[in-house]
């Protein structure tokens, strides 16, 4: 069906694991962006903030007016923002509460002759079972972008039990299952066989001009080229220290350069503390906003997404910074992940530290006209919006057998 001739609208709650002030733009974002433009009411939910350190910190950023302190509601991008406070230690048995102000919220905002879909991305969230309960609504979505079991937090066998049981209720329970990497479908298709593959795209039209962009950022500019780039968070999980470590050592002419936030077990950290302190050509740039990460992009000769190939990454990793560096141009060089298989043909996938160290020399050596053409031609199929129609075709589809 298609979604542009259908002339319905719904409401759309999302339950979102991110909140929405994070500096990165990530997958549940993007798409709730994309559907508030394109005239859809949306309700993104944070998830819920402890009034503690996080909360002071974003108080003090003045993220908090004093109509959001009284509501915990502020508008930005076409979207309502709800961000719940948890107040008491108990958070589970909030969680009924914070439905019901939902709710309220809702029929504040939203059409009432229109359908109300619950998206939810948080799996995780203390309380599951009370917001699809008590939360109105009349579809059901999970949006699957991450393998939740593979996270190290659940290191025991009972954590990791009590999350994959988590997962199999809202996947048993939801009309539709979205999954970004073909090892989540692989799982979630047991749950439930109305499961379909949506990958993680970039936003073509915001990166398809960055190598046209001669004005650097000051930090940026007065780096050494050539620079290699990594932008994301650098975490316990995911990133690869010690391929960073050897790529850095193996190439001492060549500027490694990270933008985005530090984290160490959760916590915040400095190069130091990640053990990349001893060598005099990495650089980190720290967190850069979304709006101006092009940029930045225009600087570098080649892209890198280090990633461990580990129970998490292999199991359900397909990062959304992928194909904004294809829609730049910028030759890609990346860790042997499942999702990247499909586009072997416009980035350089590595099975080992070598090849990946021997890769980021081929990647500027061979770099052409024709190859970023090339880049950008697949960047330009996998784009947010053809994403998002997609995935409203499923819904509508559905709704209306």
């Amino acid at each position: 069906m298609s979604v542009e001739s259908n002339p319905k609208k719904l409401n759309v709650i999302c339950l979102s694991n991110q909140i929405w002030t994070y500096p990165l733009w990530t997958n549940k974002k993007h798409v709730m962006s994309r559907l508030s433009k394109m005239g859809y009411n949306v309700l993104f939910v944070d998830p819920p903030i402890t009034t503690g350190r996080l909360f002071f910190r974003q108080l003090f950023k003045g993220q908090w007016s004093f109509f959001r302190l009284i509501t915990q509601v502020m508008k930005d991008s076409g979207l309502h923002i709800y961000s719940p406070l948890d107040c008491l230690p108990t958070r589970d048995k909030l969680a009924k509460w914070h439905a019901r102000y939902i709710n309220l919220l809702a029929s504040q905002f939203f059409d009432k002759n229109c359908k109300t879909v619950l998206w939810v991305y948080h799996v995780e969230i203390e309380g599951l079972e009370d917001y699809l309960k008590y939360v109105k609504h009349d579809f059901l979505v999970y949006d699957c972008v991450d393998n939740y079991a593979g996270f190290p937090r659940y290191d025991t066998p009972a954590k990791k039990d009590k999350i994959v049981r988590t997962e199999k209720m809202l996947a048993t329970r939801a009309n539709i299952v979205f999954s970004t990497a073909p090892g989540l479908i692989t799982r979630l298709k047991k749950y439930n066989s109305n499961t379909y593959y949506t990958p993680n795209v970039g936003d073509f039209e915001k990166f398809k001009d960055t190598l046209l962009i001669k004005d650097l950022p000051d930090d940026l500019a007065n780096i050494p080229s050539p620079r290699i780039g990594f932008t994301g968070a650098i975490d316990e999980y995911k990133f690869d220290r010690e391929l960073f470590k050897k790529i850095a050592g193996d190439y001492p002419g060549y500027s490694f350069v990270i933008i985005g936030p530090m984290a160490l077990k959760d916590r915040e950290a400095d190069l130091k503390q990640l053990g990349l302190d001893g060598f005099k050509n990495i650089y980190f740039l720290g967190t850069k906003d979304f709006s101006v990460l092009q940029n930045y992009l225009a600087g570098f000769d080649v892209m890198i997404i280090p990633y461990q190939l580990n129970d998490y990454t292999v199991g359900g990793c397909f990062p959304v910074k992928f194909h904004e560096e294809l829609a730049a141009g910028i030759p890609v060089v990346v860790t042997d992940l499942p999702a990247y298989t499909p586009f072997s043909s416009v980035c350089y996938i590595s099975k080992s530290y070598n090849e990946f160290s021997h890769n980021i020399r081929n990647a500027i050596e061979e770099n052409s006209a024709e190859k970023v053409a090339a880049r950008q031609a697949v960047a330009r199929q996998n784009d947010w919006g053809t994403k998002v129609n997609t995935m409203l075709g499923y819904i509508f589809e559905k709704l209306n057998a």
